[in-house]
């Protein structure tokens, strides 16, 4: 049987850390950018979603929102980089998609695109890939996934 050498295994180097009051279930990087987004549910089951950016070796909070209900999971993939907006799966069965520079009110929602938690969101066509519009995968606790 082969063993892997320790020096060739991947590595997790860990820069910064903070602590959070809530339950992150997805983070993603903004594209082309030194920001990421961590979104979760609260003890109160409320959603929370934060911009964070790293400047000159610090981590800031620049923005956040809460929603009404957890958020379990996150994209960019159907985004323009222009546009930097991440499409949101709540505990509820919700899609929000929320401009990173306007927080306040999302800028599409469907309160019931499903019936049940959105386990899964994924994207594609926005950044340029391929053709057509951009599209949202989603996927479900009622057992369905929905384009």
């Amino acid at each position: 049987m082969a063993t892997m050498e320790t020096t060739d295994a991947p590595q997790m180097i860990e820069h910064k850390n903070v602590s959070l009051t809530y339950t992150p279930y997805e983070t993603r990087w903004v594209p082309c950018s030194a920001r990421f987004v961590c979104c979760g549910i609260t003890p109160k089951a409320k959603g929370k979603l934060e911009v964070y950016e790293l400047k000159q070796g610090k981590l800031e909070v620049v923005a956040e929102k809460i929603h009404g209900s957890g958020f379990k999971c996150g994209t960019f993939g159907a985004s323009s980089l222009s546009e930097r907006s991440i499409a949101t799966g709540d505990y509820k069965g919700g899609l929000n998609i929320f401009d990173l520079e306007r927080l306040d009110v999302p800028t599409f929602s469907i309160p019931t695109a499903h019936s049940q938690i959105i386990n899964g969101i994924d994207g594609v066509g926005g950044l340029g890939i391929g053709g057509g519009a951009p599209e949202l995968v989603t996927g479900s606790r009622d057992g369905c996934v929905r384009v």
